[in-house]
């Protein structure tokens, strides 16, 4: 029996080594990489304005098209859309989220198959920095010292800045995020500092399970 495929989709270059890894590497903390794999990058939208904008297949706009380049690419049993929420979640009514929007599109062209949309608050990196003891032991981090004192780092808006104080280089997203995805931690105490990177752990085992039953089915 072949392995499923969990095809990412990300919003730019940064991500789109790192998410892999990242999945990879839950995949082997869950003991599912016997069932499940992860192409070595995900699908790049190269800007999550292209994520967001309107569906317009003829210019390859809208999360609708990549959803749909995943399906004919990887031959996806599963997608998880990915993209940082910057700022725009904050300036969003109640109940009228990004996330729960994507997804809704998402779906409306993904044929059945699970798919997942997680918006990381406010960058990739909170979910780094999250991890506060497994990225000490990141060989990339020097200042470790500093790492104690970061509780909410979702709420901390300049995520890349504050990434570059704990490793001796400039921070460079596609340079560095590779790395320190491997480092990811995804302990309870990661998962309260930050909220979003549970989301994405819980969806990643709806997607897994949905995946699993729907071949079963």
């Amino acid at each position: 029996m072949r392995t499923q495929m969990i095809v990412p989709i990300v919003e730019g270059v940064g991500e789109e080594r790192a998410l892999p890894k990242l999945v990879r590497r839950w995949l082997q903390h869950r003991r599912f990489d016997r069932w499940f794999e992860v192409p070595d990058r995900a699908v790049n939208a190269k800007g999550c304005g292209n994520l967001k904008t309107a569906y317009d297949p003829r210019r390859h706009l809208g999360i609708e098209h990549y959803v749909t380049a995943a399906l004919r690419a990887g031959s996806a049993d599963a997608i998880l859309v990915v993209l940082d929420a910057d700022k725009e979640c904050l300036h969003r009514a109640r109940g009228q989220g990004l996330g729960p929007e994507l997804l809704r599109r998402a779906r409306e062209v993904a044929g059945g198959v699970p798919v997942a949309v997680v918006v990381a608050n406010r960058t990739y990196e909170a979910w780094l920095l999250a991890g506060r003891a497994a990225l000490g032991r990141c060989p990339l981090v020097t200042d470790k010292a500093g790492l104690r004192d970061i509780c909410d780092p979702e709420i901390r808006a300049g995520g890349k800045e504050v990434m570059g104080t704990f490793i001796d280089d400039t921070y460079s997203p596609p340079v560095h995020q590779p790395t320190l995805s491997e480092a990811m931690s995804f302990s309870p105490g990661s998962q309260a500092r930050s909220p979003s990177l549970a989301k994405l752990l819980r969806d990643l085992d709806r997607l897994t399970r949905e995946a699993r039953s729907r071949r079963t089915a």
